[in-house]
């Protein structure tokens, strides 16, 4: 028996491949070259060209940069001079960060439209890069005007004066967000780096002060800098005042946790911003961050590359632009970030850790094993990567590997507390799988316990009992309990569902199973159990119905043959050839 609540726990995996997809592509560029053109090429008719084109627009679409580099090259060699081919070459280099290759196409591109915001923007970028202040305001200056120039452009212009040490004009320049009030916190976060880099420490500890507030303090950058800025003023209470503050909020904060490590080491910090590259760059990465908010968010990539080309060491805007990788199962290109982080980092650990969950999700577990015990290895008293290892057995249905994982990290963890709940509950899982009920219902107790009440340990424990014939009153209660703080989860409804099943209570079990399915359609466990009730209140070709999609949906291989003789020969027949038969809950 394995539970709906096991969904909600384990590592999520998926089918597709990136491979699959990569080749995919490759067949579809293969395919344009013989596309025939009329659009951009009608006046040359070179339908070869256009072919290249919609090659490397499709090659982009689907994030394969270089081979949308080659047939973007392909195509500017026939129409050098088209500057929508190269605004389109020059975003897909940005994107795949290739911003060597961008700055050449942004160089081409503003000769053809002279007042491109992106454009301009990256040859600013470039110019601070290169410490060239004046060049990068007046590139920044020379782009169309708009909101865009507004933001972006003014905090450019402000981190290049500052780089010529010039104050007044960087102050100058973020008045520009004056009379904005949603653009509070980065004037001020941004007034403060810049001031305190330029030594005002009276001035930056006024400007930092409004950034902690409007920010609530739940800002790690912001409380990072604000710390640096006590610590180097030699008020080293009140900078571990600031980070316990924010530890009290995140305890487990990877950069939190090293800046207090820091202090205690007797070491000054150092400033989060020390050049105008690494203060642009920290503006950048505050927009991306933003607008990750927006899930999917294709701007938010763009401004993260940038920001990490102004700042190579820039570990977590790569962790971030890892995230929004994984948002979109882009696992290949997230497993690509998290391989640049820093070893040295505070974030490399998570680093590690998410790459092999990425890898699991690519089904190369073997690589993810590997990942998973270097970490454990690296971080001895770490219990994160042990945890990692565990999920990953489990979802593998290694559940003796898996158990004995979080047996390691129950020892780790020390003495049971509320925040390790989740670790007696999924070796719970694990023994119940195993067939150690003793042992598993001993977890789950603890679980439910140290969760006060949590709907998945509820639901375990109690459909546990059901299954046995004991405890059921209790058993049903909980169960119920569950669905009330869960009325949305399928799988908790299902369970409530099947445990009036079990109990002979065949209409409720029914209803519960309808609605179920309406929750979550697409599960095969689900929709066999609904046919089983409908078969028990006689809606017998409703039941087949349900039993044959179940089949449609690829169940477990070793419930194929049990739905089988189901629509053949009916519940009973079938239940009879199968007398230790227990229909699994659905999430196993």
């Amino acid at each position: 028996m394995s539970m709906a609540s096991e969904r909600h726990l384990g590592t999520s995996r998926s089918g597709a491949s990136r491979w699959g997809l990569g080749a995919l592509a490759r067949g579809l560029l293969v395919l344009l070259q013989g596309c025939a053109g009329t659009g951009l090429f009608a006046d040359r008719r070179a339908e070869t060209p256009y072919g290249d084109y919609l090659a490397a627009r499709f090659a982009g679409s689907v994030h394969e940069g270089k081979a949308a580099e080659k047939y973007f090259d392909r195509t500017l060699a026939a129409d050098p001079e088209n500057s929508v081919i190269i605004e389109r070459a020059f975003m897909v280099a940005l994107n795949s960060g290739d911003m060597d290759r961008a700055v050449t196409l942004a160089r081409r591109l503003v000769k053809l439209a002279p007042r491109h915001r992106m454009a301009r923007l990256v040859l600013s970028l470039n110019a601070i890069r290169k410490s060239d202040y004046r060049e990068a305001r007046a590139e920044i200056g020379n782009a169309e005007t708009g909101a865009f120039v507004a933001l972006v452009g003014a905090l450019t212009k402000a981190w290049a004066a500052a780089g010529e040490g010039d104050k007044a004009l960087a102050l100058n320049e973020l008045k520009a967000f004056e009379g904005k009030p949603a653009f509070d916190l980065f004037r001020a976060y941004h007034t403060a780096l810049i001031l305190d880099m330029l030594g005002d420490a009276k001035g930056a500890e006024q400007s930092y002060r409004q950034a902690m507030d409007t920010s609530g303090a739940t800002s790690i950058r912001i409380v990072q800098a604000y710390a640096s800025f006590l610590d180097r003023q030699g008020r080293v209470d009140e900078a571990r005042a600031a980070l316990d503050q924010y530890i009290a909020m995140a305890p487990d904060h990877p950069l939190a946790k090293a800046s207090l490590a820091e202090i205690a080491s007797n070491k000054t910090m150092k400033p989060l911003i020390g050049n105008a590259a690494e203060g642009v760059a920290e503006a950048l990465y505050g927009l991306g961050s933003a607008l990750a908010q927006d899930r999917g968010n294709e701007l938010s990539e763009l401004y993260l590359q940038l920001a990490i080309w102004m700042r190579p060491d820039f570990d977590v805007a790569r962790t971030l632009l890892a995230d929004f990788y994984e948002e979109q199962k882009r696992w290949e290109d997230a497993i690509a970030s998290y391989d640049a982080v820093a070893a040295s980092s505070p974030l490399y650990q998570n680093a590690l850790i998410q790459k092999a969950l990425d890898l699991n999700r690519l089904d190369r577990d073997a690589e993810a094993i590997d990942v998973l015990n270097k970490a454990a290895d690296r971080f001895p008293s770490s219990i994160e990567p042990v945890i990692a290892l565990g999920d990953v057995y489990r979802g593998k249905e290694k559940y003796a590997e898996a158990g004995i994982e979080y047996t390691r990290a129950i020892a780790l963890a020390g003495a049971p507390k509320p925040a390790h709940w989740t670790l007696y509950y999924a070796r719970g899982i694990c023994n119940e799988r195993l067939g150690q009920w003793p042992e598993a219902e001993r977890d789950l107790k603890l679980a439910l316990k140290l969760s006060d009440d949590h709907p998945l340990v509820l639901n375990y424990l109690g459909y546990s009992w059901i299954e046995q014939g004991v405890h059921l009153t209790e058993a049903l209660a909980m169960i119920e309990k569950a669905v009330e703080l869960r009325p949305t989860d399928g799988f908790i409804v299902d369970s409530l569902g099947w445990a009036h099943y079990r109990l002979g209570d065949y209409k409720q079990a029914t209803e519960y199973l309808e609605r179920a399915v309406e929750l979550e359609p697409g599960d095969p466990t689900i929709n066999e159990h609904l046919g089983d009730a409908m078969w028990k209140v006689g809606r017998k070709i409703e039941a087949r119905f349900q039993w044959s999609h179940a089949l449609e949906m690829k169940p477990e291989k070793d419930r194929i043959p049990l739905l089988k003789k189901k629509l053949e020969f009916g519940l009973d027949t079938a239940e009879a050839d199968h007398k230790r038969y227990a229909p699994l809950p659905p999430g196993s």
